[in-house]
């Protein structure tokens, strides 16, 4: 057999139909010798574990912290909010709602 012919020889149908006779299991990339009742693990580092459990705690967390926005309001309705003018005309700045004046 040339070394085409040996490739397509062991790939062919029946080769598939002899491996499947002998007991092998077809994995998707060939047979293993393995029974068909293999059992699938899956093992996750440390790190991973952790990364799960920090993302399950964000779930859980507020997107707007309450207290907060409720001593700014109190603050605005009050009249004694001042904020940082620096860091205002920064962002909108950055935001280009403001050209940098020098």
């Amino acid at each position: 057999m040339t070394g085409l012919n040996k490739i397509s020889g062991q790939y062919s149908v029946s080769a598939l139909n002899r491996k499947k006779a002998s007991g092998g299991v077809y994995n998707g990339f060939g047979f293993n010798s393995a029974s068909s009742e293999s059992s699938d693990e899956a093992s996750f580092s440390s790190f991973s574990v952790q990364l799960a459990k920090i993302n399950a705690e964000l779930k859980n967390t507020p997107d707007v912290r309450e207290d907060v926005v409720a001593k700014f309001k109190e603050q605005i309705d009050n009249g004694t909010y001042n904020p940082p003018l620096d860091k205002v005309a920064h962002a909108l700045i950055m935001a280009g709602m403001l050209d940098n004046i020098n």
